[in-house]
């Protein structure tokens, strides 16, 4: 068993997105027919049916969408603490399933339509995955 904290799967569609967390990029697959960011990634756009896909790398920008926390982390993460699961929504668009890390874990810090910046956490077996943090410079705009 892995200690992995998720299995990543790759596959033709989501090679790209892989490999670009593993250089702590952020790409996203764009549409060249209706120039619609979307995820997760497909070879087929979701909104107008177009095969013309290219990867764009994103800003790394979001807001927090939603989120749960969860008192039983993956033990990958090394914590005892809890964890939040939230749903982010890219200042391009589309919505990612992700953690925010570097603030407390509890409902007073984390809310809703914090501003957050893309980050990366690596494991002890050379996984490597998105993550948000709080951005703090947003705050002061």
């Amino acid at each position: 068993m892995s200690a992995s904290p998720f299995p990543r799967v790759i596959t033709p569609e989501t090679q790209p997105f892989w490999e670009a967390v593993d250089q702590e990029r952020l790409l996203i697959p764009r549409c060249g027919g209706c120039s619609s960011y979307f995820f997760p990634p497909a070879p087929v756009c979701p909104y107008c049916g177009s095969r013309d896909v290219h990867w764009r790398e994103a800003s790394g920008r979001a807001t927090l969408y939603s989120f749960v926390i969860t008192e039983n982390p993956w033990p990958a993460w090394d914590t005892n603490g809890p964890m939040s699961v939230a749903m982010v929504e890219l200042e391009e668009g589309p919505r990612m399933v992700s953690t925010v890390v570097d603030c407390e874990q509890s409902p007073e810090a984390l809310r809703i339509d914090m501003p957050l910046r893309a980050s990366w956490r690596s494991f002890d077996d050379g996984v490597k995955l998105l993550c948000f943090k709080p951005d703090h410079s947003s705050e002061l705009s």
